[in-house]
């Protein structure tokens, strides 16, 4: 019997840590991360920052350097090792902290993820953010408005699209996910596209709503 959609993202990302492979994971550093997410600015010494995607760890040990309260999340339970000393982790955005933190961060996670698993991830991040706080996240839009687009779980070709990074999503219905968690949406940068591919790369800073503003 072929595994369900949950137990290859278990498999799948276990796999890749306890492998260290770098195909999977990104071994981008802090630099790369701040310059996509364009939040150089915003990471300030004693700043409490949320790190999405362990990857290969590289830029959250660098940014333990700077001084900041690390929390990580990732579907990876493995992915726990790779975190410096003097940090927290978790797999569940549920366990995460409320009106905590001044930063989120989110490189080359939101394309491997159906809306299903997206919108609990920004159900619980949103939840944990300061309200002076931003959420930066790298997501990827379709070139074509005609594309069809399907990022449910069971959806046909799910598997490819997770594995290959290719969760598209309209700029519209993103913007939606962020509302129904109790967030907006600040701005969005186009940082490049890709036309043999029909995407655009985007990058969207959230906030979070005040309570009484969500209706």
């Amino acid at each position: 019997m072929p595994p369900t959609y949950e137990e290859w993202k278990r498999d799948n990302w276990n796999k890749a840590h306890r492998e260290s492979d770098i195909t999977a994971l990104t071994g981008t550093g802090l630099a790369g991360h701040l310059t996509t997410l364009e939040v150089n600015s915003l990471l300030v010494p004693d700043a409490s920052v949320l790190c999405i995607g362990v990857g290969m760890g590289v830029w959250i040990q660098d940014m333990a350097k700077r001084g900041c309260n690390i929390w990580a999340l990732d579907v990876s339970p493995v992915a726990g090792a790779r975190m410096p000393a003097n940090s927290n982790f978790t797999t569940n955005p549920r366990d995460l902290p409320s009106d905590y933190f001044d930063l989120v961060m989110s490189l080359w996670v939101a394309p491997h993820m159906s809306d299903h698993d997206l919108q609990e991830q920004f159900n619980g991040v949103i939840r944990s953010l300061k309200l002076t706080g931003t959420f930066a996240i790298h997501y990827k839009e379709p070139l074509d408005s005609k594309m069809k687009v399907d990022n449910r779980e069971g959806a046909d070709d799910e598997f490819f699209q997770a594995r290959s990074a290719g969760m598209l999503r309209r700029r519209k219905h993103f913007a939606n996910m962020v509302f129904w968690a109790g967030g907006y949406v600040k701005q969005t940068t186009n940082k490049q596209s890709s036309y043999f591919y029909q995407i655009i790369e985007a990058v969207a800073h959230i906030g979070k709503l005040q309570p009484d503003s969500k209706e």
